[in-house]
């Protein structure tokens, strides 16, 4: 899963010179990299009409929420030259130059334009930043309040099944919610979704039992910022066919699971690889299933398995074609 900042929001050198040479035909504007005055003063309003040659460039002003969630999305109102290259970003109080902290550009949208705070609170400031010099026209001091978020969800859950699990938290762009197996340290590919799809949202159990943890991870720069114990109980699958079958008939198999996604129960000559199906039907038809015979007599298998999973039998019975 790959997930990107949403909107104008960017945090990469490389992604503002891209802005840049497409709004100027081609030709790339400087990467942002802002030599602050250290004796500039913080207000909720601040203007600068000054260019690295003296003359006059324009001024700036900036207006935002005196606080703002960390992990949040927020909105940024402005005036100013809004020239090419000109973009608003929000940096450490006391920082000396931009460092690849989120963005946006002022010269391509309409004010106001939104940035996403910070994972770890303290005291910030906003910039309205020249693109063509570098020099800050306008500061606003920000302070971003503690991460505020929590999970909820079911303290055991069967090995490859669905369960919901609810969540509060800022809800950043590319937040998501996730379970992995203690100890981890980042996300590898499991189950998760997006919290944008509001709470609570559904999360598919991992197949091997043991000790797991949800976590809420932000988007913005994959901070694990909540957690929650959970424990993946073993799979218990049951199968219930007839001992024998005619050939090319059709029969039924009642059977209990995990009902994961796109889990199915099919028909296989004994002793096929796993993997392999004939007649199928998935879970999600509900109990029991309806499979075809093969039109071959001999000895078979009705198993249980996952496209999800693939090269795996959660279980299986013999089944004999007369």
């Amino acid at each position: 899963m790959h997930r990107n900042r949403l909107g104008v929001v960017g945090t990469g050198a490389a992604l503002l010179v891209l802005l840049a040479a497409c709004q100027s035909g081609g030709q790339a504007t400087p990467t942002p990299s802002t030599a602050a005055s250290a004796s500039a003063s913080v207000a909720a309003s601040a203007s600068v009409a000054a260019s690295a040659s003296g003359g006059p460039v324009g001024e700036a002003t900036l207006h935002a929420a005196a606080e703002v969630a960390a992990g949040a999305k927020f909105d940024v109102s402005w005036t100013g030259p809004n020239a090419q290259g000109d973009y608003i970003t929000i940096v450490a109080a006391g920082a000396t130059k931009w460092t690849d902290e989120p963005w946006f550009a002022t010269n391509n949208k309409a004010s106001p334009g939104s940035l996403v705070a910070p994972v770890t609170d303290g005291a910030y400031a906003l910039w309205y930043v020249s693109g063509a010099t570098d020099t800050i026209l306008a500061r606003l001091a920000i302070r971003v309040t503690p991460f505020s978020g929590a999970l909820g969800g079911p303290a055991e859950v069967p090995a490859g099944a669905p369960f919901e699990v609810a969540w509060n938290g800022p809800n950043g762009p590319g937040d998501y919610v996730t379970i992995v197996i203690v100890g981890a340290t980042k996300w590898t590919s499991e189950s998760y979704f997006y919290t944008n799809v509001g709470s609570p949202g559904t999360l598919v159990a991992p197949i091997e039992p043991g000790s797991y943890e949800l976590w809420y991870v932000t988007g913005a720069d994959d901070a694990t910022m909540a957690t929650a114990p959970i424990t993946v109980t073993p799979l218990a699958i049951t199968l219930q066919a007839p001992a024998e079958v005619s050939k090319g008939a059709t029969f039924q198999v009642a059977w209990t699971g995990p009902n994961g996604p796109q889990d199915y129960i099919t028909i296989v000559p004994a002793g096929s690889a796993d993997g392999s199906y004939a007649s199928y039907a998935y879970t999600a038809n509900g109990s029991p299933v309806t499979l075809t015979a093969p039109a071959t007599a001999g000895n078979y298998e009705i198993r249980y398995a996952s496209d999800r999973v693939k090269g795996v039998t959660f279980a299986s019975i013999t089944i004999v074609v007369k």
